[in-house]
């Protein structure tokens, strides 16, 4: 029988001692100088409501909170500044709608990665049956805070207190993190953000040189300093949305094609000359195995979604 490196001195890692594999136990970074020997007495900050899933974070809701209302200031503008006050003209119903349609894509795949369980590895999960299903002298890291076998490319996050199946990172925008789960729609809302703040920033530009060229006769519904003002605050902000969005979209693509998360990156981890699928192959392992438009919808499910205390996952020791 092979020997059982273990890095901590609990009760429950005694009764491993029969098993031909070697668990070694993780420590995440953020409770090093925290965690009791002895019991694990965090308890989940994430939890089942009327959604998935909740982050019972201070931060995150107020940054989530910030996010809703910019695009609700942007909705302020675009229709009460610009389409509205304009003649009813087929080319401002064009817009309306348009606009509608990108920000319900932008805000649905918003509000579905916020509320949905990033990919959470089950709690208890290094159970005696399922380290023994292992065996042959495998070694496998458990989560000393979670308690569960750590698969590789998981990582433990401080504020959802959780281990994360492929962490791409916690982003305090969606307050929550980013993870096999809700991947895909995250980067849905970077890219459908991104192509809302580009399309506002035209309109507006349109918007403004009509009214300066016309000399405010064609904006009478508000005075020259506040359209001014408006426009060139949305302006702003739609700029900073663009470019922001913008770049973590094109981070997002390249991880997928590089086969990394976020964290790895980062890190500068990187694996172009040795990658194990194509570029599609790892597209359909975020988006989903069938091509589609489905790929582009915010209310899909990716593959292989591990729903709260899923006891069928996959660790790929």
């Amino acid at each position: 029988m092979s020997s059982m490196n273990l890095l901590s001195t609990s009760n429950e890692i005694n009764s491993f001692s029969g098993i031909d594999v070697i668990v070694k136990d993780v420590i995440p970074h953020s409770k090093r100088d925290e965690i009791d020997e002895y019991n694990c007495v965090y308890t989940c900050t994430a939890c089942p409501t009327l959604f998935d899933w909740c982050v019972k974070d201070a931060f995150g809701i107020s940054c989530s909170f910030t996010t809703c209302l910019l695009f609700l200031y942007g909705q302020f503008v675009m229709i009460f500044v610009i389409l509205l006050p304009n003649s009813y003209s087929f080319v401002n119903y064009i817009h309306f709608v348009l606009l509608h349609c990108l920000e319900f894509l932008a805000l649905s795949a918003y509000y579905r990665t916020m509320f949905s369980n990033p990919g959470a590895i089950p709690l208890n999960g290094a159970t005696l049956e399922k380290l023994s299903s292992y065996g042959n002298g495998a070694t496998i890291y458990r989560c000393t805070v979670c308690q569960s076998i750590k698969p590789p490319r998981a990582h433990h996050c401080r504020i959802c207190q959780r281990c994360i199946k492929r962490m791409d990172h916690h982003c305090m925008f969606v307050n929550n993190c980013v993870g096999q789960n809700n991947q895909k729609y995250f980067i849905l809302f970077t890219f459908y953000t991104s192509v809302v703040s580009l399309y506002t920033l035209i309109v507006l530009y349109k918007h403004l040189t009509n009214c300066i060229t016309s000399n405010w006769t064609v904006c009478p519904a508000w005075s020259p300093p506040m359209t001014f003002l408006f426009v060139i605050l949305l302006g702003l902000e739609s700029f900073g949305f663009f470019v922001f969005t913008a770049v973590m979209t094109g981070i997002q693509f390249y991880c997928i094609y590089t086969e990394t998360t976020g964290i790895e990156f980062f890190k500068g981890k990187r694996k172009v000359s040795h990658r194990s699928n194509s570029f599609v192959s790892s597209l359909k392992i975020v988006f989903g195995s069938q091509i589609g438009l489905q790929w582009l919808n915010p209310f899909s499910r990716p593959v292989d979604y591990i729903t709260q205390n899923d006891e069928h996952i996959t660790f790929d020791i």
